[in-house]
């Protein structure tokens, strides 16, 4: 009988499959910390449960951490990319974590590749392979705290689903990750310090609202006008501009959190007047924020960044034109660990 991955079990269902043991309904919370706060990999580590309890329990589940392939740290000391092996062993999932002050985010994948084609993105250009499941998820976070501690360096504080994949197009993984991130008992991290960000998928975006958890939302806009975002990004042929404006609107109405408009910056492509004035008309109506992102080379994508003068130009344009617009730094350019650079590796697997 193959054992069931723990980790891969909501909160709710955790705890039906112990007390289904016979444990008591201690035993859940306990057990929970243990896999979440204490980040063991064995039932014999859990030294607050009893023995005979241990026993049932490996009888029944796995506990097993994903193994870590790969720690990229970039020379700046701002940003650590890690590969981690897949529980099917044939994908590395990348991760990053990032450094600011006092801010430790880690930076999550969600799926292996991912099938929304946009064309700046190193991610798409190795299409959908598979969603991540809840425990591939949750291992990222966890590897990155097992890091951290090892550095005697505090714990994640921050979570943003931007590595590889659209969270939103793998909801039910994501959402029970979230609610585990979010548990006193877990992680412990507050809905106002987690942010997920999507190419538009706006059903799932609405999906979201009615969950009434206030997580920051980033919409990955990285164009003026439709014809320009067909282009560069597919899926506005199926929910363009106007409806993610729409969407934003009200995304604010119900949580009060602004949306983030992120807008990649591609020379010659989407950083002209034009855009600035457009994407002023666009948003000034509603509240909200925009990131200015200088697109990052990749090994397949070949668009080009502004120069540096060029894109402080461009945020500023969009600030004197009312809009609340910074430009965002691009970490781990050196360990290729920025925005749009995770892709996965296929192990190669020797006779």
């Amino acid at each position: 009988m193959s054992l069931v991955q723990l980790k891969d079990l909501s909160l709710a269902d955790l705890a039906k499959a112990i007390t289904g043991l016979g444990e008591p309904a201690f035993r859940v919370t306990q057990v929970i910390k243990w896999l979440y706060q204490k980040r063991v990999d064995s039932f014999d580590a859990m030294l607050n449960v009893s023995k005979s309890s241990r026993q049932k329990l490996q009888e029944q589940f796995s506990v097993e951490k994903l193994p870590v392939a790969a720690v990229l740290e970039s020379k700046d000391k701002d940003a650590v990319k890690f590969g981690f092996m897949s529980m099917d062993s044939e994908w590395i999932i990348e991760s990053v974590l990032l450094v600011d002050g006092d801010r430790r985010t880690a930076c999550l994948s969600s799926q292996i590749g991912c099938n929304l084609g946009c064309v700046f993105c190193e991610t798409g250009t190795l299409g959908l392979v598979r969603n991540l499941s809840q425990a591939e998820i949750l291992g990222q976070l966890i590897g990155i705290n097992d890091y951290l501690e090892s550095k005697k360096d505090k714990l994640v504080t921050n979570i943003v689903f931007m590595g590889m994949g659209e969270a939103l197009s793998n909801y039910a993984a994501f959402r029970s990750s979230l609610a585990i991130i979010m548990s006193e008992d877990a992680f412990l991290i507050g809905s106002r310090r987690i942010t997920v960000s999507t190419a538009g998928v706006i059903p799932s975006i609405r999906k979201l609202m009615e969950e009434n958890l206030s997580i920051g939302l980033a919409i990955s806009l990285n164009a003026h006008n439709n014809m320009k975002r067909d282009r560069i990004m597919p899926i506005n042929k199926k929910h363009p501009i106007e409806s993610l404006v729409e969407i934003a609107s009200e995304y604010f109405e119900k949580t009060g959190r602004p949306v983030t408009f992120e807008y990649v910056l591609i020379e010659d492509e989407n950083d002209g007047p034009d855009a600035v004035s457009d994407l002023v008309a666009l948003l000034s109506p509603i509240v909200c924020k925009i990131n200015v992102i200088p697109v990052n080379p990749g090994r397949n994508t070949l668009d080009k960044s502004p120069e540096d003068s060029k894109v402080q130009r461009f945020a500023q344009a969009l600030y004197d034109g009312g809009l609340t617009a910074t430009v965002r730094k691009s970490r781990g350019l050196d360990v290729q660990g920025a925005c749009g650079q995770l892709t996965a590796s296929k192990i190669i697997k020797k006779n």
